[in-house]
């Protein structure tokens, strides 16, 4: 009689240690947020460049929270923004078309310059403004 047990498998993946890296970015996050508040000027962190552990980012993440407002903005590839638990400080993750992570940045900002309307959008959008007001005004159908 053969009593074999049925094999169960179970998925283990190792984390990387933290490296305390997230306790250096606090630092700074908090010396750039005191920039901002005193003389307006922004800071980007690119998360990327430095020898952090995807323990880190998470500790990090942990510990910064999610704010009230998120975005997901989709161009070339989708990037997702959100704001901290701490005013000004924002989480914005660029993604390529095929959905691969290119760039992870903490700006410290009233608002993230990848949100902001360019002079340009700005400029056709109110050409084509005037031409539905022309348009209506000509009497052609809007």
């Amino acid at each position: 009689m053969n009593l074999s047990r049925p094999s169960i498998d179970i998925p283990v993946s190792i984390a990387e240690p933290s490296t305390g890296m997230s306790k250096a970015v606090l630092t700074e996050l908090l010396e750039k947020l005191l920039v901002l508040e005193q003389t307006g000027q922004s800071h980007v962190i690119d998360l990327n460049s430095l020898p952090m552990s995807d323990s880190d980012k998470r500790d990090l993440k942990h510990l910064l929270g999610e704010g009230e407002v998120s975005i997901t903005l989709s161009t070339i590839g989708d990037s997702q923004i959100f704001e901290t638990a701490y005013s000004g400080i924002w989480w914005i993750k660029h993604f390529s078309p095929d959905e691969k992570l290119i760039a992870e940045l903490i700006e410290i900002t009233n608002i993230p310059e990848i949100i902001k309307s360019h002079p340009d959008d700005m400029k056709q959008a109110a050409n084509a403004l005037k031409k539905i007001i022309d348009d209506s005004e000509s009497g052609e159908e809007v």
